[in-house]
């Protein structure tokens, strides 16, 4: 009940506010297991992905955000769990195969970080490639365009810009096993599904 409140307060916030539009909401499996992999711009990202929610989804959040009492009540009752950033948390790395496996949907970051210059594309951890690899599951490509203008990283109030979400199709990639000798493989797989957000963010601002 909280996901779904949440998610109705925040898509009346980013259409109203920042004239939200979400694009291909339709390409969504109609149930999990799958991994929706996003462009991570900004505290706003969260917020903008109401404009195309359809299921109940899962994500990653900082562990820090978990020490806060009230806060943490709220993240895990829309099916937030704490990773620690900049390490490989194995715990959190269990968690969401579980997740999976149970037929939840799960999305993730794979740049790990808010903090781009100009925009750029970063080399996205393989994380997500690994899961869809054990599990078996789709990942779909979403890409999200205005964020990092909304909110950038060191101000404190939302600005109305403009904000798009674009959902690509899903993408079931080759069957690889998940380990160290594959590491290339791997993370270009994860490369592949990175480029294809990208040219999604390309299109949305011709179109912008």
């Amino acid at each position: 009940m909280a996901f779904w409140i949440s998610a109705f307060i925040f898509l009346i916030f980013s259409k109203i506010y920042f004239r939200g539009k979400g694009i291909g909401k339709e390409n969504f499996p109609d149930k999990g297991p799958y991994i929706g992999v996003i462009n991570h711009n900004s505290n706003m990202d969260a917020v903008a992905m109401s404009l195309v929610a359809k299921q109940r989804v899962h994500t990653m959040a900082k562990d820090s955000l978990f020490k806060v009492p009230v806060l943490k009540w709220w993240l895990k009752a829309v099916g937030m769990f704490p990773v620690v950033r900049d390490a490989a948390d194995e715990a959190a790395f269990k968690h969401a195969e579980e997740l999976l496996r149970h037929g939840e949907v799960l999305f993730m970051a794979p740049e790990g970080t808010r903090k781009k210059e100009n925009g750029e594309q970063r080399r996205p951890r393989t994380g997500f490639v690994r899961l869809a690899q054990i599990v078996g599951c789709p990942v779909v490509p979403i890409a999200i365009y205005g964020t990092d203008k909304v909110l950038p990283p060191g101000a404190w109030f939302p600005r109305p810009v403009k904000v798009r979400v674009q959902v690509g199709k899903p993408i079931q990639l080759e069957k690889v096993e998940v380990t160290v000798e594959n590491k290339d493989k791997l993370q270009q797989q994860a490369n592949m599904v990175m480029d294809r957000i990208y040219d999604m963010l390309k299109q949305i601002e011709k179109e912008a």
